[in-house]
């Protein structure tokens, strides 16, 4: 069976974190087709979409690849044979993905408009049913207008995903949860700015990219606001550490751990948040005593983009110092084989990227970085981007 994903705003990064979650529930996969935003992959089994989708941090959408047809136009009476109808007003909506650079996205937009309203008319006519079309300004619907108007419940989306000669079509069977995550965001009671500004997404693809058993024991010595804790529980892990430096962010972590517990289902939970220097964590866990370690440590000032070179080599030669400390315990407190899953920042000045150079240092000491591509999350003219490393423990 063929899925497709729409993948978020850094696909090698989501494309990454479907992999990892893949490999992990041992679900073989073949990519039939990757292009910017979009994965096509061959599933040797059917997929639980709901729980797939439930798991994922970087997708924004998860379909059935259906058919291939040689022009839109052909989908008309496809429709017909795919469409759920039933007694309430059917509603339905249309994503176009081109698969080339070359493709008239604009053309083929008009076309697809023209069909839906001969589809509504048909609609009315042939099924007594009636209907309504969802439409955006763009060629795709967000997330969010196919959530909030209920088009996965009430009726559905169908995507096109079109290429020189050739265009497959799907079904949308899931969008992303984003309501869930800008409330684990937003509506938690303890926020910082300064050291809580990790994307909920971001806490969850990394958690995903460690790839560990819902039993392991995870530690996240650098909590911040505990997002990262927040979303393993929420992924259904029960065995969860957090340490900080920070009076504020140890309060944060537990009041934010609360709320999340008092709005959610989780009954057995072993989680501990206490103020720790990363230097001292050989101190306080047993050797070998930790599966993965996920955290997002302090990335340095906030950037203003006018920084000279001189100024950003004293901030990388100040973080080199903590992030190796940090590296000399995990090799300590990690089992054997532990990940490590780290955000490491890139200082993007003038266009000119800037980063820590301790690779070496860290294989030295008994690491071997995992991941092959580098995954970066960001966004456009943003000063501080952050690249995730993954290690392991040889």
């Amino acid at each position: 069976m063929k899925y497709f994903f729409i993948l978020g705003k850094n696909p090698i990064l989501s494309k990454a974190e479907i992999e990892a979650v893949l490999q992990s529930k041992v679900i073989k996969s073949k990519v039939e087709m990757s292009f910017d935003k979009i994965l096509i992959l061959e599933i040797d089994k059917e997929l639980d979409v709901e729980w797939l989708n439930s798991q994922l941090g970087g997708t924004v959408k998860i379909g059935l690849i259906l058919g291939e047809m040689s022009d839109v136009a052909e989908f008309e009476e496809k429709f017909f044979e795919f469409a759920k109808f039933n007694e309430k007003k059917f509603y339905f909506g249309f994503s176009l993905y081109p698969l080339s650079p070359k493709i008239n996205i604009l053309a083929i937009q008009k076309k697809v408009n023209a069909i839906a309203m001969e589809l509504k008319s048909r609609l009315r006519d042939e099924k007594q049913v009636s209907s309504r079309y969802v439409v955006s300004r763009e060629a795709e619907l967000s997330s969010v207008i196919v959530q909030k108007n209920k088009l996965l419940k009430n009726g559905a989306e169908f995507c096109f995903f079109i290429d020189q000669g050739k265009t497959l079509f799907g079904q949308t069977l899931a969008v992303q949860e984003f309501e869930q995550f800008g409330a684990r965001d937003f509506a938690r009671p303890g926020r910082d700015n300064v050291s809580g500004m990790l994307p909920p997404k971001l806490a969850r693809m990394m958690i995903n990219l460690a790839q560990v058993k819902s039993d392991a024991t995870i530690l996240d010595p650098f909590c911040g606001s505990g997002t990262i804790l927040q979303e393993a529980i929420v992924l259904g892990y029960k065995n969860l550490t957090g340490t900080d430096n920070s009076d504020r962010a140890v309060k944060d972590s537990l009041n934010n751990l609360e709320w999340l517990l008092n709005k959610s289902k989780v009954k057995s939970l072993k989680s501990n948040v206490m103020k720790l220097d990363v230097k001292d964590l050989s101190l306080k866990f047993k050797a070998n005593s930790i599966d993965a370690i996920v955290t997002e440590p302090f990335l340095g000032p906030a950037m203003r983009g006018n920084e000279n070179q001189v100024q950003l080599e004293k901030i990388i030669e100040s973080l080199e110092s903590i992030y190796l400390a940090a590296f000399v315990q995990f090799a300590k407190v990690l089992v054997k084989g532990g990940k490590v899953v780290m955000v490491f920042p890139i200082y993007n000045i003038r266009n000119i990227q800037n980063k820590l150079d301790i690779l070496s240092q860290i294989e030295k000491l008994g690491f071997v970085k995992s991941n092959k591509e580098e995954l970066v999350y960001f966004r456009e003219n943003q000063y501080v981007r952050r690249s995730i490393m993954i290690f392991k423990k040889v």
